[in-house]
């Protein structure tokens, strides 16, 4: 009997064990809260050394939990997918993995399903306040959000969606320009993002294929530049604001490309990029 309870004792113990994923979260919180600021208060030197020292430290932390990436030509190890412990700071709060820079520009993030569902979770809570960035918290649904890599893969500017692209089961890929203002501009990266078991993969490359800009949907930026030019200094009831229509046509124009890319000359060859990033993970 007595052996019966101190094995049903060891029971929730082993239930309730932390993961690897959780040790990392522990000492990244620990890191976080210790680098914590006044608001305004600029980043003292030594803070941002041993910031530096800290993500250095998580790192090898990263590296163990995740190991290699499996993926011939990525070279190894892999750098930690955070750019900032302190709170408020540019890079701050990006998707855990490790990030793999390859030759011509080409970047591969590795994570955990684990991470993946923590972050979403907490990337939930930051945008509750503003719905149209959150990406709620399933997986298959964030990463058909464009929202998803701008917050996860931060480099200074904003995941622009252009048109979605075909790819095997299990995968999302998109033609998606990196952009910090509204308006048209030539889609040029391959954003193919893969779920294999436990692990996410993805990838941000640029298009092997000559893109271009469509001109109808070119034409209904243009409209609606002229629209917005024509709602200034109108205050009437219920009439857009030059914001608003700026929003608008943006999302028209886009929403056209999208509708249009398949009848371009260049999207069978963004179909095969996209196919063969996937198959290079399996």
């Amino acid at each position: 009997m007595k052996t019966l309870a101190a094995l049903l004792c060891l029971v929730p113990l082993a239930a309730f064990a932390a993961s690897p994923e959780d040790d990392y979260i522990a000492a990244r919180d620990k890191f976080i809260a210790q680098f914590k600021l006044k608001e305004n208060e600029q980043i003292p030197d030594a803070i941002a050394k041993a910031e530096v020292a800290a993500r250095a430290d998580l790192e090898k932390k990263m590296q163990a939990l995740i190991g290699a990436s499996g993926i011939k030509g990525v070279p190894e190890p892999g750098k930690l997918n955070l750019e900032s412990l302190i709170l408020g700071d540019m890079g701050f709060g990006m998707l855990e993995g490790l990030k793999y820079d390859l030759k011509g520009g080409t970047e591969l993030l590795v994570t955990t399903r684990a991470f993946v569902e923590r972050w979403l979770k907490a990337e939930q809570e930051i945008w509750k306040d503003r719905p149209g960035y959150a990406f709620g918290t399933e997986i298959g649904a964030a990463l058909r959000s464009q929202n998803f890599y701008t917050q996860a893969m931060a480099n200074g500017a904003a995941v622009v969606r252009y048109a979605d692209v075909p790819a095997p089961e299990g995968t999302v890929a998109m033609l998606i320009a990196h952009q910090q203002d509204t308006g048209p501009v030539v889609p040029k990266e391959l954003i193919v993002a893969v779920r294999r078991g436990e692990r996410l993969y993805i990838w941000n490359a640029p298009v092997t294929a000559k893109t271009t800009m469509i001109a109808p949907c070119k034409a209904i930026w243009d409209a609606a530049m002229q629209k917005k030019k024509g709602a200034y200094g109108k205050n009437a009831a219920g009439a857009d604001t030059p914001v608003k229509i700026e929003d608008a046509g943006d999302e028209a124009m886009r929403a056209c490309y999208n509708e249009r890319a398949k009848a371009q000359p260049f999207f069978p060859a963004l179909v095969k990029q996209a196919q063969e990033l996937a198959e290079r993970v399996r």
